[in-house]
């Protein structure tokens, strides 16, 4: 059991240091010697897992979604305006209401307690 949750530390550790960890091709330092040494520079600017699953989500599911709806699809087309947290919040409701009608909702940890016999309401 010990070994198990080792184990399981071990990969979320690693899993969560490997997506969190970005390379710059900024040098880590003004010294020259220290840059001749660790040549962050040299390497090519990766992202990590969690960004990748992101950008997919964002490519493959929120944009179609959003972009059905036609005040949003107009607002897109001014490229001079500043984005406002409205806007933001207008993509999400239009979000939420679509996977709703879609049935792809889940259910909330709060109204999975109460619906419990002896715990919930």
């Amino acid at each position: 059991m010990k070994k198990l949750n080792t184990i399981i530390i071990t990969i979320l550790t690693l899993l969560t240091f490997s997506a969190c960890s970005q390379k710059t091709s900024v040098a880590p330092s003004q010294n020259k010697a220290l840059n001749s040494v660790t040549n962050s520079t040299a390497q090519k600017e990766s992202n990590g897992v969690m960004q990748k699953s992101l950008d997919k989500w964002l490519k493959d599911e929120w944009t179609p979604t959003v972009e059905k709806d036609e005040t949003i699809k107009a607002k897109n087309q001014d490229k001079t305006r500043d984005f406002t947290l409205q806007e933001y919040v207008d993509k999400s409701g239009v979000y939420i209401k679509e996977k709703e009608s879609e049935g792809k909702t889940t259910q909330s940890h709060v109204e999975k307690m109460k619906s419990m016999p002896v715990i919930g309401n």
